[in-house]
């Protein structure tokens, strides 16, 4: 009878080991078998290039391949782009430097980088560094920057672009413009106005890092997960820095995070 019982308990006990196989391995390959993700942001230039180029998408392709996951991304504005991810139509909103509602920060930035005022120098008057800004009314592209961003007390006016923002500026209705350097040159660039260049100045007002969102769905952790392992890896191997020189940006400090 003992012989037979401790049969008996080897062979549930190797019923149950299979059970746990069987489902672990289910649920691992539930768990890789992720074939794409969408991202999606503004077409930012040299970011998010509609050409499927850029800084941003060529990260997010670089880190995904390692998993076989294609990447899809949809252009929609910053805002909009949050709700997309909030709202499960979307899975990576690239970039923010703050959480959205409903949604976390990867573990790791894919930008840092300081940002810049644009302003008419007869209107302020001498620069004298972020104090300048002090009670002065600033305009942003719309969730872009908040008060929470300087160090002293500022009215944040969204306007809808940075073309926007710069023709207010150069119309003499408000303070300041602000924005990274690549845009506030994209807005000079693509403004429809004319101005005298030396008749204005852009200043630094502060650094900051930018992160990708992610739902708090178990997709959302999970491609949290994989966003920042491949990360680390693709880092360790000297395989992330190269992304940054082509397109001309200061490489984050990785082991920081």
């Amino acid at each position: 009878m003992k012989i037979i019982f401790l049969l008996a308990n080897r062979l549930t006990l190797s019923i149950l080991c299979g059970f746990v196989l069987l489902f672990g391995a289910s649920a691992h390959a539930h768990d890789v078998n992720i074939k794409k993700v969408v991202t999606t942001s503004p077409s930012w230039d040299t970011f998010t290039n509609r050409d499927g180029t850029g800084l941003y998408h060529e990260i997010m392709q670089k880190v995904f391949s390692l998993h076989g996951i294609t990447v899809e991304h949809l252009y929609s504005k910053s805002g909009r782009s949050e709700k997309l991810v909030a709202d499960n139509q979307a899975d990576i909103m690239m970039c923010d430097d703050k959480p959205y509602p409903s949604l976390v920060m990867g573990r790791y930035p894919m930008y840092q980088n300081d940002f810049y005022v644009f302003y008419k120098k007869e209107r302020i008057g001498p620069w004298r560094g972020v104090e300048t800004l002090r009670d002065r009314e600033v305009l942003s592209q719309a969730t872009y920057y908040d008060h929470e961003n300087f160090n002293v007390p500022v009215t944040v006016k969204d306007v809808q672009t940075g073309e926007q923002a710069l023709k207010m500026i150069v119309w003499d209705r408000s303070d300041f413009y602000v924005d990274d350097m690549t845009l506030i040159r994209q807005s000079m660039k693509s403004s429809t106005i004319s101005f005298q260049p030396e008749e204005y100045a852009i200043n630094k007002v502060g650094s900051r890092s930018y992160f990708p969102l992610f739902n708090t769905s178990a997709r959302g952790k999970r491609l949290q997960e994989v966003y920042a392992k491949g990360i680390y890896t693709l880092h360790k191997r000297g395989e992330l820095k190269p992304i940054y020189d082509k397109w001309g940006y200061k490489y984050p400090d990785f082991e920081a995070f």
